[in-house]
């Protein structure tokens, strides 16, 4: 078995952070984590994810966090927590200077961002895609998922309402189908 050390989590997660663009941070996670370097299983990712979605905060940064935390202690933790934001750190920052040089927004510019958006979306679903027949094994989780859905994307209601009255929910539901 593969001991995973800080140096390696960062090494894996300078790589996620350069190549994760948009939503689609967590498909990235998922990819190198379970498939790629089978660190964890997929059940284990899971679980991370859905801890982290209980958190506040950016969930991509919290699920890097949360995973190096898990693979190396609180060392990993720091080292995935680090490595993911230093490409981004680096290339907002140039993109700044050189934005902030620009008289003008030029067309290409415009079409780049809105290509970037949509790429984004692709991702998301992507993701959705790769976990949700994992997820989506009972029928308390497929009900939980639809519920979520229908009052934060068709009815608004915020998402800390939704988890404050589904995650209980969810718990009770799935210790009786156990």
């Amino acid at each position: 078995m593969t001991v995973v050390t800080p140096l390696k989590i960062f090494q894996a997660y300078v790589l996620i952070g350069t190549t994760a663009f948009g939503g689609g941070g967590a498909a990235h996670v998922q990819h190198h984590m379970v498939e790629r370097l089978q660190w964890l299983s997929l059940d284990d990712y899971l679980e991370c994810y859905a801890m982290v979605q209980s958190l506040p905060g950016p969930t991509f940064s919290n699920l890097c966090t949360y995973v190096g935390a898990r693979l190396a202690g609180w060392r990993g933790g720091l080292a995935a927590t680090v490595a993911v934001n230093l490409p981004g750190f680096v290339a907002i920052v140039v993109m700044a200077v050189l934005y902030s040089s620009l008289t003008s927004q030029p067309s290409w510019l415009v079409g780049f961002l809105k290509g970037v958006a949509i790429a984004a979306v692709a991702i998301t679903a992507v993701a959705l895609a790769r976990v949700a027949p994992s997820v989506g094994r009972t029928r308390p989780s497929v009900f939980l998922a639809g519920a979520a859905f229908t009052a934060n994307a068709l009815l608004h209601i915020n998402i800390f309402w939704v988890l404050l009255v589904l995650v209980p929910l969810g718990m009770i539901l799935e210790m009786r189908h156990v």
